[in-house]
């Protein structure tokens, strides 16, 4: 008859050592903290990436209202512009050295069944890539259109930074440029510049142009 009063060794050997509560805690905080984390970060990140854009925006604004009244007609090159224009306006927020900017004239047409050409026609409000690489070979600075009264111009502008989260989701919010992951942010703006007078210049227009 068996002793029920007595352990069964077998049963003993099956069952399984009871966590202490410090030990329940590591294992939960494992599952559920990278999660957590991974979820802080990206609204962290997204939250930047909409105060970038803003900022952007807003200095770019700025700086093509120069451009439509003449004040930056001799400006030649790109980096000037970013230097004088555009970083002033957001300095604060944004690293003038991550800008990149591309000024190009415009011919647009219309007609009297309105099948024309407009801002639209050039404005594709998507980055440009090649071979999934961010290409901004005409964002150079002798990519910017010498500035004359009566022109139809598009502006775009192109913020690249770091991303907190780019190695854990790089297919959401980064792109491969200069063999690393940045975060890009661009703005892009449509104008024509007011028939000011034109200022004598010895520089040569850009290609752009």
């Amino acid at each position: 008859m068996l002793d029920k009063s007595k352990p069964n060794p077998k049963a003993r050997a099956w069952r399984l050592p009871r966590l202490g509560r410090s030990g329940v805690a590591a294992v939960e905080f494992a599952m559920v903290g990278f999660p957590f984390f991974l979820t802080l970060f990206f609204t962290f990140e997204i939250s930047m990436d909409l105060f970038q854009q803003e900022a952007l925006d807003a200095g770019l604004h700025l700086a093509v209202r120069q451009m439509q009244t003449g004040a930056t007609q001799n400006t030649t090159n790109g980096a000037t512009f970013i230097s004088n224009y555009l970083c002033p306006n957001v300095t604060t927020v944004l690293s003038c050295n991550n800008l990149a900017i591309s000024v190009k004239k415009l011919t647009l047409s219309s007609t009297l069944n309105m099948n024309g050409t407009d801002f639209y026609n050039f404005t594709t409000g998507t980055l440009p890539m090649t071979g999934g690489v961010l290409d901004l070979s005409n964002f150079a600075s002798t990519s910017f259109c010498n500035i004359g009264p009566s022109q139809y111009l598009l502006v775009t502008a192109i913020y690249t930074s770091p991303s907190i989260i780019g190695n854990f989701l790089p297919a959401i919010t980064t792109v491969s440029y200069g063999g690393s992951l940045v975060h890009p942010t661009m703005s892009q703006m449509g104008t024509v510049t007011e028939n000011f007078l034109q200022q004598a210049s010895s520089s040569t227009a850009a290609s752009a142009c």
